[in-house]
Parts: structure tokens; C-alpha cells; sequence
């Protein structure tokens, strides 16, 4: 599995807006419509995680994160074994 953490383009992009590479990959889930329940017991990782809503992600930066998606062969999760999952409307989420 990627360390996206450590992924040139997310690195690049954290550096282009001043962020950590971790802000950047929750922002791009937030701004894809997506509900993120980031944890941390770390005071400095928690003011951090709060700090995602005054800002976005540029159109073009949106999408170099989106061409880092790697379909299925990059998915460690088989939901199959869940019954009628293959004829969920998003799947294979």
C-alpha cells in the first residue's frame, strides 16, 4: 500500500500551500463531498485537523490528487462478502 504521506505530488502540493502533506490529503476528501473523522490524541495534529475550512485546494491541484487513485489494485478492502454490495450504485466506492 502507497504512503501517500510521502507521495512527491502530495508533497508538492503541501509546500505550494504551506500545509501538511496530511492537511492536504483530508482537504482533497472534504472537498470531494466526502465526511472525514480524522483522530489524534496529539494537541499540535488536532489544531491542525480544525484548520481545513478556511482554504481550498486549487482546480488543478484537485485534480493531480485525483489522478494519484490507483482503481482496484490499489484497494486492500474487499466489501464483496457483504450481500447485494455488487449492485450498490457506487460500487466499488
Amino acid at each position: 500500500v502507497p504512503d501517500l504521506l510521502q507521495n512527491f505530488t502530495v508533497l508538492e502540493i503541501a509546500e505550494k500551500y504551506e500545509k501538511t502533506p496530511a492537511q492536504i490529503l483530508l482537504k482533497h476528501i472534504i472537498q470531494r463531498g466526502i465526511a472525514a473523522i480524522p483522530k489524534s490524541v496529539n494537541a499540535s495534529r488536532i489544531k491542525e485537523n480544525i484548520e481545513l475550512f478556511d482554504w481550498e485546494l486549487e482546480a488543478e491541484d484537485f485534480d493531480k490528487l485525483n489522478d494519484l487513485d490507483m482503481g482496484e489494485s490499489a484497494r486492500i478492502c474487499d466489501f464483496s462478502f457483504f450481500k447485494g454490495v455488487l449492485k450498490h450504485p457506487e460500487f466499488p466506492f
